[in-house]
Parts: C-alpha cells; structure tokens; sequence
C-alpha cells in the first residue's frame, strides 16, 4: 500500500503535477507554472507562499497569500487552462511534447 492509496487527495493530485507552460496575453511571455510532488506551486521557477484549498478531478485550486485564486482546470484528466483570479484571466494551457510534434511536420 502506497501513501497515495490511504490519502485520496494526493492521489487526485498526481494529474496535476508536472509543469506547464502558459502565454501571458498582457506581456506576449512565456511562464511555467510547476506542481511538485508535495503540492507546491512554483511559476518561473519562484515557489508561490499559499496554500492547496481544492483537488478534485477537474480542478486543483490554490489560494495565495493575498487570497487570490490559482486554479488549474482539468478535462478528461488532462490539465487544460490556468485562471489567475488576480489577473482575472484564463490562460490556455502549452505543452511543449506537442509543440514540438507540431514543428516537426
């Protein structure tokens, strides 16, 4: 029996980690929001002071340390959007495997 098998959450989690890379509309850049193993959130390589409010199979929620909302949005288990409630805006979520395919034609 493994941790993930006694903590449901953890386990909902799993879908959610790796990195993710994003555009941000306001500035054209490239960012990377990251979720480890142990939940923490990191964009561009900065750990973000908050805290896991929400794991669920079609989102992971974070809230900052200011109270706004980081939600990561699932469809079919496959993490697809970002929204940034600070920002209120919603980033679609790039993965770099299929930008790669997408260059390669």
């Amino acid at each position: 029996m493994n941790d993930n098998d006694s903590n449901p959450a953890l386990a909902l989690a799993q879908i959610y980690e790796g990195s993710f890379d994003f555009i941000d509309s306001a500035t054209n850049r490239r960012h990377r929001l990251t979720v480890n193993a142990n939940l923490d959130i990191m964009i561009d390589n900065k750990q973000l002071p908050g805290q896991i409010v929400g794991v669920t199979r079609d989102a992971l929620t974070f809230i900052d340390h200011f109270g706004y909302h980081l939600i990561v949005r699932c469809t079919g288990g496959i993490p697809e959007t970002i929204y940034d409630e600070a920002e209120d805006e919603t980033y679609a979520i790039i993965y770099p495997e299929a930008e790669d395919e997408a260059t390669d034609d």
